[in-house]
């Protein structure tokens, strides 16, 4: 799984914990520490989506258009990383029973453990979230 998952969640928890105000992407960029073009690639997932808005302008920048206890982690993951379980296997030997049948057995399990993961974070909120942060 890539970091888009951790830096997604980071971006709705900080906007959660601050859901009184607009969050400029300079505050978000600094509270997660990456480059700001990729930070602007994933906000613009989470407004796509529906889980935040976007103001422009002067006053303009992000806050959540949802209540933290209705957004949940397999929304985000959806989003950032739905797919990114499965591993990717080398080209195989056909000509080895191993080789021709491990790629789709290894997809097979990991798409399951993929849906397995996802029931797991439909329970988990980012208000969750915020309560172990203890804030």
């Amino acid at each position: 799984m890539n970091s888009d998952f951790s830096i997604a969640v980071h971006c709705v928890t900080y906007l959660a914990t601050r859901s009184e105000q607009i969050v400029t992407s300079e505050d978000l960029a600094h509270s997660v520490t990456v480059h700001p073009a990729r930070l602007r690639k994933i906000l613009s997932l989470l407004r796509k989506e529906g889980i935040i808005l976007s103001k422009e302008g002067a006053k303009g920048g992000f806050s959540l258009k949802e209540k933290a206890e209705n957004i949940t982690l397999d929304k985000i993951f959806m989003l950032t990383s739905e797919g990114t379980l499965v591993p990717k296997c080398p080209e195989a030997n056909e000509n080895c029973i191993v080789g021709k049948n491990l790629s789709s057995i290894l997809i097979n399990i990991f798409d399951d453990a993929e849906k397995h993961l996802m029931n797991y974070l439909k329970g988990i909120t980012i208000q969750d979230i915020i309560k172990e942060i203890n804030i």
